[in-house]
């Protein structure tokens, strides 16, 4: 297993790296003392962070979490959003919300370890699955400093939950509580925060037994469903599934049906 040295090219400030097994890294918000609020050096890490794991075959699923119990991400630090207007955050990779400006396939997993505010449960939003610990609460209290959700948290919310929902985090800026946003279909699982990697780890290794192309081509074809034109879709779906069948993972598949035994990805 390499140390969180090797994985990338260089060290983070704000960021924890940890490679765990089979392809999965743990990425952690390491400001505890902001309440991992994101400044415009985290955005940038986190850019780096996207970019890099795009790069590589091997590691195929990020759990995103943070430091501490109390907080996975408070959103911006307001420190810096009511500088210049926020120019430095605005400018850090393209926008306050790497996983929302920037593309990718690979898989990433939110374990929110605490509250998520404002750009922190953007961020959350932004990832493909979410597991929460049971004392969590979800806000957008961005009206309450003059401010709007800017990081797509607008949009992400009103595809997934009813509108008036919607309006009561929005507008009154009220807390949704993690057990009622399971119950809407926000959050995949809830779990008492002491088992909250472990079951983030084991959602990493459910998806790991399967090929790995295999599903970063089903996630994007997911989001364009979600998000894109419908008519789009079909002619999609059929080119993902032609260039999946010219890869090698495609014919170890094969193999392993023929020989009995699992297969071997390899993300190629």
């Amino acid at each position: 297993m390499n140390s969180p040295q090797n994985l990338f090219s260089h060290a983070f400030h704000t960021l924890l790296l940890k490679e765990c097994e089979d392809g999965v890294v743990q990425v952690t918000l390491n400001r505890p003392q902001a309440h991992n609020a994101y400044n415009a050096q985290m955005v940038a890490e986190l850019g780096q962070v996207l970019e890099q794991v795009e790069q590589r075959a091997d590691l195929r699923v990020v759990i995103l979490t943070g430091a501490g119990e109390k907080t996975f991400c408070a959103g911006a630090d307001l420190r810096e959003a009511f500088i210049d207007g926020g120019k430095g955050l605005l400018n850090a990779q393209e926008g306050f919300n790497p996983l929302h400006r920037m593309p990718r396939r690979k898989v990433w997993i939110a374990a929110l370890n605490g509250h998520a505010y404002g750009g922190g449960l953007e961020l959350a939003l932004h990832c493909d699955l979410i597991i929460a610990a049971s004392h969590v609460q979800l806000s957008l209290p961005e009206t309450r400093h003059s401010l709007l959700p800017v990081g797509g948290g607008i949009s992400q919310l009103s595809r997934l939950l009813p509108a008036p929902i919607v309006r009561e985090m929005v507008l009154a800026g009220m807390p949704l509580e993690a057990s009622r946003a399971e119950r809407l279909g926000l959050i995949n699982q809830v779990v008492e925060g002491a088992v909250l990697l472990p079951a983030a780890q084991d959602l990493a290794a459910r998806l790991n037994r399967n090929a790995p192309l295999a599903v970063q081509a089903a996630n994007a074809l997911i989001d364009l469903a979600v998000h894109g034109p419908a008519a789009l879709l079909p002619a999609e779906v059929e080119k993902e599934l032609a260039q999946l069948q010219q890869s090698d993972d495609y014919q170890e598949a094969d193999r392993a049906l023929q020989e009995k035994r699992p297969p071997f990805w390899k993300g190629q």
